[in-house]
């Protein structure tokens, strides 16, 4: 456990110092060309090359040496960061030079997410994953909610080159845990005699998708965490557009960083809950918390109720995502968790992106309008939510909290989601020891092993 702790512990702060420079960089990008366009391409451009590169990064983190692999990306996160700031000292950093260094982050993204949520299992015992993942991801929630206020500060007073200078440094210090630790590998699943290497491949690749798609269960599973993310990415679009309409810039900040003291309940609350057999119900039940949080915010302005409503929303993010989690490392083979972790996070990365393209135009250019004085739905949601400006964008978060809670209507309907822990056995099950004897674990998907069975059958 200690060597998990140092090397999570430097991942963590690494991702902090990344998230809050993304943030800068977008911030500054905005003050140099006052294009929303040029922002929002920086975000889509860490997203998409992520996504393209997760199918790879699960592979890479199945069948190559987890050490060296990890010390290649952090190498090309360094690398990146070192550059874009050697640029801007030179005086000689363009706009696209953000760009590239926004791409390269997003593939090492991408191929970092599966080498560390399948490295989890191999270094800590398994009765402490839903705790220890509820600090991981607690902490880097709290990184996502504090960042925004953190980087307008710091890029206004220190400037974009010392925060850049900041985040190489969590880079360096992060390297610096990695080398100090023993990173065990997974067990490796026995090929067939014979096999095309380059067909190989894409059948390797595939396996993930064939994994999760041939157990309902955790297809669903991944299905509501997705479809989770979208709505609260709705939400994500609208909140600090309304803060800054019916209050000031400190004092939406202020609002905002009550998000944060969410986020750290949540982390201690799965302290209790990891050891739960049953964690699918508590991911169903804070996402009607999260919709009842949305619906609250949506209605009223009164700033001390919307900093509780985010306090709630939040609380619930470490919950769902460390039960997410954790429900996968128990029933995924260790040979094959880098893959199906790619596939998970292929399924939650691709909703935000989507929902943002959404939401921002259905907010401002369709309920804006509607929900004006005269407007067409002034007397019917204006009655509630109130009318004039910022009360479209109310509209779209009242909206996406009712359609989060009936996402959590039909995950309590759902018998495949809420009976998944039961009903698919934990990875120990479908190998009955061999991996403790060999070193190795059998083809994934050896015919008896297609379709799950109960625990202690085999």
């Amino acid at each position: 456990m200690m060597a998990f702790a140092v090397l999570i512990g430097g991942q963590l702060l690494s991702f902090i110092g990344t998230t809050l420079t993304a943030m800068a960089v977008g911030i500054w990008v905005f003050e140099e060309t006052g294009s929303l366009v040029s922002f929002a391409w920086l975000l889509i451009l860490t997203l998409v090359p992520a996504i393209l590169i997760l199918p790879f990064g699960g592979l890479i983190a199945d069948r190559l040496p987890r050490k060296p692999a990890m010390i290649v990306v952090e190498c090309l996160s360094v690398s990146t960061s070192a550059a874009v700031l050697a640029l801007m000292a030179s005086g000689r950093l363009e706009i696209w030079h953000l760009f590239v260094h926004a791409a390269l982050n997003g593939v090492a993204l991408g191929l970092q997410r599966p080498l560390y949520e399948s490295t989890t299992p191999l270094m800590v015992p398994k009765e402490r994953l839903g705790s220890v993942n509820g600090i991981v991801h607690s902490v880097a929630g709290l990184g996502q909610v504090l960042a925004p206020v953190m980087a307008g500060t710091l890029v206004f007073t220190i400037g974009l080159e010392r925060v850049l200078m900041l985040d190489l440094a969590t880079f360096l210090f992060a390297l610096a845990c990695l080398l100090a630790v023993r990173v065990p590998n997974p067990p490796r699943e026995e090929k067939a005699a014979g096999e095309n290497s380059g067909r190989a491949f894409f059948e390797d690749v595939a396996k993930g998708w064939r994994f999760v798609t041939q157990r309902p269960g955790l297809l669903a599973l991944f299905a509501f965490v997705t479809l989770r993310n979208f709505f609260f990415a709705t939400c994500e679009v609208v909140v600090m557009p309304l803060l800054l309409i019916v209050t000031t810039p400190e004092k939406a900040g202020a609002v905002l960083s009550a998000g944060g003291l969410g986020v750290i309940a949540g982390g201690l609350a799965m302290g209790y809950l990891g050891r739960s057999r049953r964690l699918v119900t508590w991911i169903i039940a804070a996402q009607g918390l999260t919709g009842i949080a949305m619906i609250v915010g949506g209605i009223v302005t009164d700033l001390t109720v919307i900093a509780v409503a985010l306090s709630l929303a939040f609380l619930a993010f470490p919950i769902e995502e460390a039960s997410s989690t954790t429900i996968m490392q128990r029933k995924v083979p260790a040979a094959l968790l880098g893959r199906v972790s790619s596939v998970r996070n292929i399924m939650a990365m691709s909703a935000p992106p989507l929902a943002m393209i959404i939401a921002a135009p259905l907010a401002g250019e369709v309920f804006e309008p509607m929900m004006q004085d005269g407007g067409s739905l002034a007397g019917s949601f204006g009655l509630f939510i109130g009318t004039g400006e910022g009360r479209g964008m109310a509209l779209l978060l009242f909206i996406s909290g009712i359609l989060t809670l009936a996402l959590t209507v039909l995950g309590f309907c759902s018998s495949r989601l809420r009976n998944l822990e039961a009903e698919l056995p934990d990875y120990e099950a479908y190998y009955a020891g061999e991996e403790r004897q060999t070193g190795s674990v059998p083809e994934v998907f050896a015919p008896d092993l297609v379709t799950p069975q109960p625990m202690g059958t085999r």
